[in-house]
This record gives C-alpha cells, structure tokens and sequence, in this order.
C-alpha cells in the first residue's frame, strides 16, 4: 500500500512538471509578454491599401482572437474645413474591427474624398471585450504597459497611428 501511495505520488508529480513544461514558457504560442508585475505589452501595427474608391486599413497585431480594436480616420480637409463646408460627408470615420490570426482590417468608403492626408489611428482595448481579453488586459487597460501605451481619462490605451497621401 506504502509502495502504491508513493507510486502515485511520483507519477502526480512527473505529470505536473510535464504539463509546467509544455505550458507558455516553452515558447508554445505564448502570445503577449506578461511582465513581472502582471502587466501586458501589446504589438499593434497599423498600413493601408486602397483601391479605386476603397480604403482599407489592416495591421498586425499579438492580441488573442477575438479581441476588438478600434479605429479613427480623419481627412485633413475635416480639420481644416467647418463640416457645412466639406466636399464629401464621410471625411470622419469610426469603426472596430476584430483580431483574426493576429491581423485586424476594415474597409471604408472613400467615394467623393479629395486628394490629401489621411490620420489613420488605432487604438486598444475598446469596450466590449470578450470576457477572456477584459480578464487578461483589465477593462479599462490597466494590466497594460509599454511604449505605446498611453493614458486616456482612466484608460491605458495602446495606440497605433499611420499617415497616408490620399490620391484618386
């Protein structure tokens, strides 16, 4: 029985060190770096393509599946120009876009937009988060952390932004 007893106990211990073994710190899709304090860095990248009257914003990204960024497009003529004023209607646009194997895109209208510069900013976390992603990030961001991240009201945000000549 002493023998049996001790038999399991070896075999619960090799099991456990096993699994430890193959868990994130064999490099196993660890996905982002948690740091000593429990906090996060995010890689969010952020470029463009655009085709005829289309532009479509995509980036890479370390953030699970499913987790939701959000972005801002802004003609410069929007900031230049009262809106009674603007050519187009649509020189503003919000949106989200959800993580799908590390890359996130959304397509915009660009119909009727003058040549000119376009901000492209990108920004996570936005609320609602998946219940995973709050857990891991915090709610508002505060398990996040690094060069890119930034503090808005309450929020820590990581913010990507990108620039590109608008031509027809």
């Amino acid at each position: 029985m002493i023998l049996m007893r001790r038999a399991s106990i070896l075999m619960l211990t090799s099991w456990v060190l096993s699994v430890g073994a193959c868990g994130p710190a064999s490099g196993r899709d660890a996905g982002p770096r948690r740091g000593s304090s429990g906090e996060e860095t995010v890689v969010l990248t952020v470029d463009h393509r655009s085709r005829w009257r289309e532009l479509r914003i995509e980036g890479t990204t370390d953030l699970p599946n499913g987790a939701v960024v959000s972005y801002h497009i802004t003609h410069a003529l929007a900031e230049e120009l009262p809106p009674s004023e603007w050519p187009a209607q649509n020189l503003i646009a919000d949106g989200t876009a959800v993580v799908q194997e590390s890359r996130y895109w959304a397509r915009l209208n660009t119909t009727y937009w003058p040549a000119g510069a376009v901000r492209v900013r990108v920004q996570f976390p936005v609320a609602p988060q998946p219940t995973a992603v709050g857990e891991r990030y915090g709610e508002f961001g505060e398990h996040l952390t690094g060069d890119n991240v930034t503090i808005v009201g309450a929020s820590k945000v990581v913010t990507a932004e990108h620039t590109l000549a608008w031509t027809r």
